[in-house]
């Protein structure tokens, strides 16, 4: 539930709800106006409800909105609102809210977030402060041994990016990460030419960010390929797309997700048969020392 009530859904999708597979995790909407976010993972769940192909490969768990809130307050009172609605004991609307992806207990508090509460990037009393936050954390808590891939849509930015997001020390399997991120930034411009995706570490591609849901995420539940994807660019703000977007977007997300999902599971299956083969040799050499 978030500070004022309103339910953080979840939705599980599984060909075989008897037999769970490995999964992705996708969320959106933990920044307010990013309301191509939501829209996009919208149309990914309708995508992978009518064609069921990519639930083979995979069971996916998806929060369409991680700051009910926050969004609700962009449609009725203030459309570029970035955080939650947490009032921070004070009576100025300044200071409400915290910025939802700086309020993980990864680097809390540190570069690329604020102490300040009038701050768009305010990272809150403490890690974890916020129920938004706390629900997040619940399910990966509760799904995250079966979680192979965790995407966080954003916009804007045209960028795939990993971890880490806090530091510019590059992760020890960066090259997998890489690789998963070309894949699907070549998905997407096989689907739609003019797209212009770049791939990288967030710290570098962007900015350092303390406190993120990808750095969490990798860090805390072990995830190996955690994503931060940035989506389209759209009107005077950056975070006001038309009705032509939506689809548009959609398709061009889909590719590239459907290429990282493929790309995860091949990783997995392959590396799963590596250590069966291994322990064959193992056994076989064992029993090879009575003759």
């Amino acid at each position: 539930m978030s500070l004022q009530g309103r339910p953080i859904r979840m939705l599980v999708l599984q060909a075989d709800a008897t037999r769970p597979k490995q999964g992705a995790m996708i969320e959106a909407g933990i920044h307010a106006r990013e309301w191509l976010a939501h829209s996009t993972i919208l149309y990914i769940i309708d995508k992978l409800l009518a064609t069921k192909t990519m639930l083979n490969y995979m069971d996916f768990y998806i929060i369409p909105c991680v700051n009910p809130d926050g969004y609700e307050y962009t449609h009725t009172s203030c459309r570029l609102w970035r955080k939650n609605l947490n009032h921070n004991n004070s009576k100025d609307v300044k200071k409400w809210g915290v910025d939802l992806n700086r309020n993980f207990p990864v680097a809390f508090g540190h570069e690329g977030s604020s102490r300040h509460r009038d701050s768009a990037r305010y990272h809150g009393a403490s890690a974890l402060s916020e129920p938004e936050t706390q629900s997040l954390a619940n399910a990966l808590g509760k799904y995250s041994c079966r979680v192979r891939l965790y995407i966080s849509l954003h916009c804007f930015g045209h960028l795939i990016m990993y971890p880490w997001s806090h530091t510019t020390d590059s992760l020890w399997d960066e090259r997998d990460l890489l690789n998963c991120a070309v894949a699907a930034q070549k998905a997407m411009k096989c689907n739609t030419p003019k797209s212009k995706f770049t791939v990288g570490q967030l710290s570098k591609a962007m900015y350092i960010a303390s406190g993120t849901t990808t750095d969490y995420v990798r860090r805390v539940h072990k995830v190996k390929f955690a994503y931060t994807i940035e989506l389209h660019k759209r009107g005077r703000s950056g975070f006001e797309p038309q009705r032509s977007d939506i689809l548009k977007v959609g398709k061009e997300t889909f590719a590239g997700i459907e290429a990282m999902v493929k790309y995860v599971h091949k990783f997995y299956t392959f590396h799963a048969c590596k250590r069966k083969r291994s322990a064959s040799c193992n056994d076989l050499a064992k029993r090879c020392r009575y003759f």
